[in-house]
């Protein structure tokens, strides 16, 4: 977790050089299974800049609803833009990121080596921290391009002086001193005396201008720069021009509040002083891209509606990664503010161009946001705002209707084909037209499965699963292979390394999963009677039959149908052996108290087991060994079924994840009502550690004989401390233990028993 750690730090390291250029379990880091991405769309990423953009969600960040809103509108990207566009989400995602400043210090070291008789490199480090008060917070203050640049300087310097020079020598000990100042102090070379030539002491005029520049000494590094550009005679005279721009630039994005704008100001009269010099043609790209940044600080509105009409605009663009990556940070600094006064203000102001006003239009969640939707997609008549008026209405809507059949008429071949057939269905589903919404699925599936990438795909399985006609059609279609594995304790949904993937869930990648609606549909909404029947199902993959058989079993017995239970052992003792010997003894016990108390003393034995089936991953140690992070036994309340398929994030953004429909059209009422009489016994039980407790004391009082009473009421004290607890768990494990203690103390267990858990 620590590299993991380091990447995050790393990404908000690189956003602070722009300036200048679902969990299941109880551990800190659990893995998560990844049915539907919400935050980007599904990997390998460079799919979807291709073209293959799936079921858009409003969700995903805005450099992917950018490139979906090209595709849109047929507004494709050329191969090397694509490129570009990967590039950028692999950065922002930290996926494959390693900033390599280490590399970037090894290219200067090495051409260092090459100039014998110096003394050991000195340490270089990049980062500088800020004055202060924010002095914890860092940037990168020396980039690859000065370690290459001195490099190539002093292979130049070599091979025009030699290696044992004198004057390569005061060179290497001159730059030692500019990059001393990366990472901290205010270390400046002083200039060479007059016996050295004229060539050597302009570089070294260079040097103490670069070293003023790194220690923030910004008004210094701008007086020598401009002598170096009013010197004819300095190799360095037609950079110097750019570079007391750059340094204009770093003064403001380092100094004080007050004097940003202005030293802003001159930056952007010395850039259009540079640009408008044919001799100094050599830094104008470089130029016009400082230039661009100083347009965004200074007007960062206007600039932001440029670069929208030119990430817009279908002509090739050789900087469309900076570009995107600008917009959408000034796009966000919009759309993120807490002050709802300048948020509204602000999107009035987002609408005046037709790309910024379809993102913030389609990721609103307002009144108004679909209304403007709606009128755009009637003025326009684009895919693009179709399928941000279907995200927007529900099938109670007066344009449901309407839409429903343009979504329809979408030709497969469209990029906007996934989006409008999956809305389709959505308000087919709420307008109950089931058997219309049956058929259009099953064409699909069918037919166009591969048009849809694994996120989207799920979405279409689990709107068919809802709508199964029968539980053999529903357990058909219930299983399915996430999108990916992440560990997502960010909020990401980056997939995980192989190296971060313990083998039992290596084991897992590929397989099919139950997602959150089917979990809510076995657990809450299928009563005992057909959860057996869903048991004998051989369609379903062995480990979730096995979760399934499980879950079931120990269910009937908390529900007090040892019928069932009895009837379900030869299945679960096939599909989970390690339970044979506690399942054995059930089976010879014949009395309803007799039979309740062995199954709960096997429930002891095996925390693993639980009356739920897991969603995704779920509990990954074996069911009778106990879980390191307490998922042992069954936490009632930490089951909590999903929301409603439209569901917004913490920024109100909405995605769609689930089906709109609560229950699949297969159940009967009287079925569904069993079900949640059934559930609503299993949650009356409370922390079940509390319940394993009173139990045994329950047992002991009926049968302080019995030779196991000691070792399950050890087993509840154990409980307590290695499940879930409340407020009375301590109440509770502690009369366990006085049990223990008072009834058997000579006892092994009372023994092992040492300690009662307060929670």
């Amino acid at each position: 977790m620590t590299k993991k750690l380091a990447r995050v730090l790393i990404a908000l390291i690189l956003l602070g050089v722009f300036f200048d250029s679902v969990t299941r379990g109880c551990g800190p880091f659990s893995m998560e299974a990844v049915f539907v991405f919400t935050v980007h769309p599904a990997y390998p990423l460079d799919q979807f800049a291709r073209g293959q953009i799936g079921v858009v969600q409003p969700s995903y960040a805005r450099s992917y609803l950018y490139v979906a809103y090209r595709y849109l509108n047929n507004a494709p990207f050329s191969p090397e833009e694509q490129k570009e566009l990967t590039k950028l989400w692999s950065e922002r995602l930290n996926t494959s990121l390693e900033l390599g400043e280490d590399t970037w210090i090894k290219t200067w070291q090495d051409a260092r080596q090459k100039v014998s008789g110096l003394p050991e490199a000195p340490k270089i480090e990049v980062f500088r921290a800020r004055e202060k008060p924010n002095e914890y917070d860092t940037y990168v203050n020396c980039t690859q391009d000065a370690f290459d640049n001195a490099a190539t300087t002093l292979n130049d310097r070599i091979k025009r002086y030699g290696a044992e020079s004198s004057i390569v020598k005061a060179w290497v000990e001159g730059q030692d001193q500019v990059f001393a100042n990366c990472h901290e102090g205010q270390r400046i070379p002083i200039e060479l005396e007059g016996s050295f030539e004229p060539a050597a002491r302009a570089d070294r005029i260079y040097q103490i201008a670069a070293a003023d520049f790194y220690s923030t000494k910004f008004d210094e590094a701008q007086k020598v720069f401009s002598s170096i550009a009013a010197d004819s005679t300095s190799p360095w005279r037609t950079v110097a021009p750019y570079l007391i721009a750059r340094t204009l630039v770093r003064k403001a994005s380092l100094g004080a509040d007050d004097s940003k704008k202005d030293a802003l100001t001159q930056a952007e009269s010395q850039l259009n002083k540079v640009l408008a010099d044919k001799k100094l043609a050599s830094t104008h790209s470089a130029a016009s891209r400082l230039l661009d940044l100083v347009h965004l600080r200074l007007r960062p509105n206007e600039r932001m509606h440029e670069l929208a009409h030119l990430l817009a605009n279908k002509a090739t663009n050789s900087e469309i990664k900076q570009n995107l990556w600008d917009y959408t940070i000034l796009l966000d600094g919009v759309l993120e503010t807490d002050d709802a006064e300048k948020l509204a203000a602000g999107k009035v102001d987002l609408k005046t161009d037709d790309l910024t006003d379809w993102i913030s239009t389609l990721e609103g969640n307002t009144e108004d946001d679909r209304q403007h939707a709606l009128a755009r997609w009637q003025a326009t008549h684009s895919s693009a705002w179709l399928i941000a008026a279907l995200s927007k209405i529900d099938s109670k809507h007066q344009n449901a209707a309407e839409l429903t059949r343009e979504a329809l008429n979408v030709k497969s071949n469209s990029p906007a084909f996934a989006s409008a057939r999956f809305h389709a269905i959505r308000l087919m589903l709420g307008a109950s037209k089931f058997d219309e919404a049956r058929a259009q699925l099953d064409q699909l599936l069918k037919n166009n499965r591969s048009q849809f990438d694994s996120s989207s795909l799920n979405l279409l399985i689990d709107q068919r699963m809802m709508l199964a006609t029968s539980l053999a059609d529903f357990l058909n279609h219930a299983p399915r292979v996430p999108a990916t594995l992440s560990w997502n304790d960010d909020g990401r949904e980056v997939p995980s390394e192989d190296a971060d993937v313990g083998d039992e869930t290596k084991k897992l990648i590929g397989k099919p999963l139950f997602d959150n609606d089917t979990s809510k549909v076995l657990n809450t909404q299928m009563p005992l009677s057909l959860l057996k029947e869903a048991t004998a199902d051989q369609s379903l993959p062995t480990h979730l039959r096995k979760d399934l058989t499980q879950a079931t079993w120990i269910r009937a017995i908390l529900l007090g149908d040892y019928k069932t239970a009895d009837e379900l052992v030869p299945t679960l003792k096939a599909l989970a052996p390690e339970l044979s010997a506690g399942l054995e003894s059930y089976l010879k016990a014949t009395q309803p108290d007799d039979k309740k108390y062995t199954a709960l003393y096997y429930w002891l034995k095996s925390p693993g087991v639980e009356p739920v089936v897991d969603v995704g991953i779920g509990r990954e140690t074996s069911l009778e060994q106990q879980d390191s992070y307490r998922d042992n036994w069954w936490c009632a309340s930490s089951f909590t079924p999903p929301e409603d398929q439209a569901a917004g994030d913490e920024s109100g953004k909405t995605s769609f994840t689930s089906s709109v429909l609560s229950a699949p059209v297969f159940l009967t009422e009287a079925q569904k009502a069993n079900a949640s009489k059934e559930w609503s016994a299993l949650q009356a039980l409370g922390t079940i550690p509390n319940y394993l407790c009173k139990q045994a004391i329950q047992w002991a009082t009926k049968n302080p004989s019995d030779p196991r009473v000691p070792e399950a009421l050890h087993l509840a004290v154990n409980a307590t401390r290695y499940g879930c607890t409340d407020k009375d768990t301590g109440r509770w494990s502690k009369s366990a233990f006085d049990l223990l203690h008072r009834k058997y103390p000579t006892t092994s267990w009372a023994k092992k028993t040492k300690y009662w858990f307060k929670e």
